[in-house]
């Protein structure tokens, strides 16, 4: 009779043995990636981790936001002691030549009545200017100067002595610019288009030509301000230049 080990482990006597892990049927799985927007298959029992594609979107909490490049900007006031004419200085030197444009601030008690007052620029560089006005006059005519590589451009108040006016103390966005009637009394004056009509413009005429027709009053026409022009009527023909700020 065989020894009963010979029967019972009849796999420890074969001269072959299995090698490896059995090959299991394919499992096969179509999948659709929603991001590349392409098919593919994957054969599940040859995958060792397979997880659905998701679209991440990271956010980070308390990153710092990158700051708006400003262009340059000062706005301050003139004081006028029954003058027509003065010279100011910028609070800081623009890297170039800014446009500059002036409005009446306010008079003092001795002359309350200065509706018919012109202001009109003399010249300007990097460091200040010369405003004339049409008759003597006490009290403060405003300036606001800008400079940038293209317009529109974000600026900010920048004034050591006083805050700006146009808005609060925050980024503006504006489009400086200047244009040159040729000898006409209704004059079309066009800035880099802003996104809407302007919610503040400002215009000044200057006597930069030599020919002394700077002191001119310059009326906009009603109904005729679009995101980037205004139809001016001058109060006399005029061959100098009008400088503009139209301000988002």
């Amino acid at each position: 009779m065989a020894d009963d080990k010979y029967i019972r482990n009849r796999n420890l006597w074969r001269k072959s043995y299995p090698i490896g892990i059995p090959r299991r049927p394919p499992v096969i799985a179509n999948l659709y990636d929603e991001i590349t927007q392409t098919s593919y298959s994957l054969d599940l029992q040859n995958t060792i981790r397979h997880r659905d594609y998701y679209k991440i979107q990271i956010q980070i909490s308390g990153a710092a936001i990158p700051a708006v490049i400003l262009g340059e900007y000062d706005e301050d006031l003139i004081h006028f002691n029954n003058e027509d004419l003065k010279s100011y200085s910028f609070n800081f030197s623009f890297s170039n030549t800014p446009y500059v444009v002036y409005s009446m601030n306010s008079p003092d008690g001795a002359q309350p009545n200065t509706e018919n007052l012109n202001i009109y620029g003399v010249s300007k560089n990097t460091t200040g200017g010369v405003v004339g006005l049409s008759a003597p006059f006490s009290g403060t005519i405003r300036y606001r100067a800008g400079y940038a590589p293209s317009f529109p451009y974000y600026f900010t108040g920048s004034a050591a002595s006083i805050g700006p006016t146009i808005l609060p103390a925050t980024v503006f966005r504006a489009s400086f610019g200047s244009d040159m009637p040729n000898n006409v009394s209704y004059f079309t004056a066009s800035w880099a288009p802003l996104a809407g009509s302007p919610s503040e413009l400002y215009q000044s005429p200057y006597d930069d030509n030599g020919n002394f027709d700077g002191n001119t009053y310059v009326e906009p026409q009603t109904g005729s301000l679009t995101n980037s022009s205004i139809i001016d009527e001058l109060s006399a023909h005029m061959s100098s230049s009008i400088y503009f700020m139209a301000v988002e």
